[in-house]
């Protein structure tokens, strides 16, 4: 097994969330706009198999589910590489986060970067309130579409990583460094480490 990963974020906290809202029903989000809208807006481009720099500095969008039901929420850590000769892509949700649900259920899961402009809604909105309860969509006026796989991302989105999981790993409450270790694992819940498949990239496309 080769493996080769590339730590590009450092972790960032968003909100309080409430321990049991992984387990609450799946709320309706706002309908996606179709497929075709996907491919209008944005154009394929070479997945290689080192994708050391896949991930840049700051924070990104985490989407799983389906069309129909779907959440995402804002992350900072990350990393890439090859894993059985295959680009891959890792992303890192709590297990009391109300996206873990989605994560758990799906097989497919999309990361989405934006512009500075967007920044406020990601720290604020995608990343300071809960899907549970919050309207995300409507708040940010973020644009849902539906992606190749079956998953969901955003018209406002500069690049767009479609990823299907391999793996799913818990992070040993060991493995966490000392000074964040009660922060992280106090409370009893822990990161689920997401190994996926990295099936497509994306990019906006050039305005005419």
């Amino acid at each position: 097994m080769r493996f080769k990963v590339l730590l590009s974020a450092l972790f960032l906290a968003f909100g309080a969330f409430a321990s049991g809202e992984s387990k609450a029903a799946l709320p309706p989000r706002l309908r996606p706009l179709p497929l075709k809208e996907f491919y209008r807006n944005f154009e394929e481009v070479s997945v290689k198999k080192d994708t050391g720099t896949l991930f840049s500095p700051g924070v990104y969008l985490g989407t799983a589910g389906t069309p129909a039901r779907y959440n995402s929420l804002t992350l900072g850590w990350g990393a890439s590489g090859v894993l059985w000769s295959k680009p891959v892509a890792i992303v890192y949700i709590r297990e009391n986060r109300f996206s873990y649900r989605y994560f758990e259920e799906n097989p497919v899961f999309v990361l989405s970067w934006y512009g500075k402009a967007h920044m406020p809604s990601l720290y604020k909105i995608f990343g300071g309130t809960s899907g549970r309860d919050t309207d995300k969509e409507k708040l940010s006026g973020f644009t849902p579409v539906e992606t190749p796989g079956g998953g969901v991302t955003y018209l406002q989105a500069d690049k767009v990583v479609i990823c299907r999981k391999v793996l799913r790993t818990a992070v040993p409450e060991a493995a966490v460094p000392g000074p964040l270790r009660a922060r992280l694992t106090g409370d009893g819940f822990v990161h689920i480490q997401y190994t996926g498949e990295v099936l497509s990239v994306w990019r906006r496309k050039a305005s005419k």
